[in-house]
């Protein structure tokens, strides 16, 4: 396992071509390989127009669930609509507007705010100019001035260097924070954080951050929000950590983290 760790972290991997990766990667089944890092590298997960997925009106037309990372989301906004027959709702790496087509055939009174790269947020300004959409917004968290519902980063928490910057812009300016599929391990003894390197992706090389749960979630704790729910993600077959040490990296696996703002409850 040693051998094979340190092959992957090697500019040898990286360089492999793409059909002999994959063929590797259907092998082992490694999905990631923890690194030496201490950071993510400054021009992490770069994005070109070959990764725009935006199928447009056909989305519009259909009433299929898109692909989420937390597959019980329109549930949960659903319980948190009846309250008040509105939702605001922030996508942090939306990635595409999928969702956004799904959850305004759902709610009548929906305000969407679709926050990711530039080239990406480009793309969707003018599909909005386009489509004349009145309800989806591209401001940043601490330019918006109304509270709420959710926050919601699917899959991409942890993928940002300035996690935690991103994470107090949201406090106290969302009910809930909804972190899912985060790749999560137990262990006191270990820092904050540990930087893999996703090896699924190739010939693409990005890195994450794997998280260490008490520290995120004393973090949270401490900017005023509680953590209500934690679940294993199961949403992507066949992932797996069959490559870490289980013994240093305690129950590590992708989880759905939900934290709800103290003074919110009732």
């Amino acid at each position: 396992m040693a051998i094979l760790n340190s092959f992957f972290n090697s500019k040898l991997f990286d360089n492999l071509h793409k059909f002999l990766a994959k063929k590797i990667f259907k092998f082992t089944k490694y999905f990631f390989v923890e690194t030496k890092f201490k950071n993510l590298p400054i021009l992490n997960y770069p994005l070109n127009e070959k990764h725009f997925d935006f199928p447009g009106e056909n989305s519009a037309l259909t009433n299929d669930k898109p692909y989420l990372s937390y597959s019980h989301l329109p549930d949960l906004l659903s319980i948190i609509y009846k309250e008040n027959n509105k939702i605001s709702f922030l996508d942090y790496g939306a990635a595409n507007l999928n969702l956004y087509y799904y959850l305004d055939k759902k709610f009548e009174n929906f305000k969407y705010y679709f926050v990711d790269q530039e080239i990406i947020k480009k793309k969707v300004d003018e599909i909005i100019q386009e489509k004349k959409f009145n309800n989806i917004f591209l401001k940043e968290i601490e330019h918006i001035n109304e509270k709420l519902d959710m926050v919601y980063f699917g899959s991409s928490l942890q993928y940002l260097e300035n996690y935690k910057n991103c994470l107090i812009k949201c406090c106290k300016k969302t009910r809930y924070i909804l972190i899912s599929q985060l790749p999560v391990f137990f262990n006191s003894n270990l820092s904050d954080t540990i930087v893999m390197k996703q090896l699924n992706m190739h010939p693409e090389i990005n890195y994450l951050y794997l998280f260490n749960f008490e520290p995120l979630v004393t973090f949270l704790n401490k900017n005023n929000y509680n953590l209500v729910e934690k679940n294993i993600n199961k949403v992507t077959k066949f992932l797996n950590f069959k490559n870490f040490d289980k013994n240093k990296y305690k129950d590590i696996n992708m989880y759905d983290l939900l934290f709800e703002y103290k003074h919110e409850k009732k």
